[in-house]
């Protein structure tokens, strides 16, 4: 009796191992199929606006960024280079939009749908113009936002799309950066109630804000999709040049994805968790950014996005942009993404535009 029941019991420890087993077969053989993307990308970002003050204040930051995708997985890091020319002060780098499609969009070596998305890390982001105020695309954005999101910018990503922008995020085919916005929505047009120091000259650069993004993708089916990001912004811009506020920023954020034929359009929302510096009255915010873009014959991308973002400060005005972008393959590994954006009102940059390169690694 006893050896019987051995033999049930040893059959159906065998019986469950072979699901198990054969599971474990097609995780490593779809391991081996997608060994993952690495690409690393670089661009120039400018804006210009006044944002409540009596002079404009210019930003140019030029970011170089490693992004690590594998399914519907990415990570993005991002080390800016900024310069700023007037009155105003940053709240977090502009970090550019991700220039990235192509790596499962059919315009490489294999299909499937294109790897920047919407607003994730997107749209313009903490904007507040006035000199008693503080003013990201991102995100998304942003982007900055890329939002970020850039970025969508889901987060904040670059001007217009955070991802969140910002941004920021997953898999559409917007235009949205992975990280901060590349906007002046970054822009405070004074110092009060930033927390940050008096006047140190107009004319200033360094070192940026570190921004690391995690992204991904979350497939509904019937070519419905749905983005989510966490960006951070880690603080090694000088306070001393109000190039930062020094205080680590965390955006979450949310876009919900719809192919239609070579047409893809997306809405999304984030919420930034600011650090406030010492004395500050800045405040957390939200974000809500969508767009739409369209894939030619020949692996060109163009689209359109509009992002609004809450002020960091209470009773100013609230950023809300328009940005239009093209997205081309200049060689089979690297693209290239130009974009240009304006503010509809006194708390947004007047005026946006730059572009970024992508280069697949692998």
């Amino acid at each position: 009796m006893k050896k019987a029941f051995n033999r049930v019991l040893l059959a159906t420890a065998a019986a469950l191992a072979v699901p198990d087993i054969a599971f474990a077969q097609e995780a490593d053989e779809a391991a081996q199929a997608d060994p993952g993307t690495w690409r690393i990308s670089t661009g120039v970002n400018y804006s210009q606006g006044d944002y409540g003050d009596t002079q404009d204040t210019k930003v140019v930051s030029v970011p170089v960024a490693l992004k690590y995708r594998r399914g519907g997985f990415s990570v993005r890091v991002s080390v800016p280079y900024v310069h700023i020319d007037g009155p105003g002060s940053l709240l977090d780098t502009p970090q550019g939009r991700d220039a990235g499609f192509g790596d499962d969009t059919g315009f490489d070596d294999s299909a499937g749908r294109s790897d920047n998305s919407g607003s994730g890390n997107s749209g313009s982001g903490n904007s507040g113009s006035g000199s008693s105020g503080s003013s990201n695309s991102g995100s998304g954005n942003s982007g900055s936002g890329n939002s970020g999101s850039g970025n969508s910018g889901s987060g904040d990503s670059g001007s217009g799309s955070s991802g969140s922008g910002s941004g920021g995020s997953g898999g559409s085919n917007s235009g949205g950066s992975d990280d901060a916005p590349t906007t002046g929505g970054n822009v405070s047009g004074g110092n009060t109630g930033t927390g940050l120091p008096g006047t140190t000259g107009n004319r200033r650069g360094g070192l940026g804000d570190i921004a690391v993004t995690l992204a991904y993708s979350l497939d509904f089916g019937n070519a419905t999709y749905f983005d989510v990001s966490s960006r951070i912004k880690l603080p090694t811009a000088s306070k001393a040049k109000r190039l930062g506020t020094g205080k680590v920023d965390v955006t979450m954020g949310g876009d919900l994805v719809k192919d239609v034929g070579e047409a893809t359009i997306y809405l999304g929302a984030r919420h930034r968790f600011l650090g406030k510096p010492a004395g500050s009255t800045l405040r957390n915010t939200w974000g809500f950014g969508g767009g739409a873009s369209y894939r030619l014959s020949d692996g060109t991308v163009v689209g359109a996005d509009y992002d609004w973002q809450q002020s960091v400060v209470a009773g100013n005005s609230p950023s809300s942009e328009v940005t239009g972008w093209v997205n081309v393959g200049v060689t089979p590994k690297l693209r290239l993404q130009v974009f240009g954006s304006t503010g509809l009102n006194r708390g947004s940059a007047d005026f946006a535009g730059g572009l970024s390169l992508s280069y697949r690694l692998n």
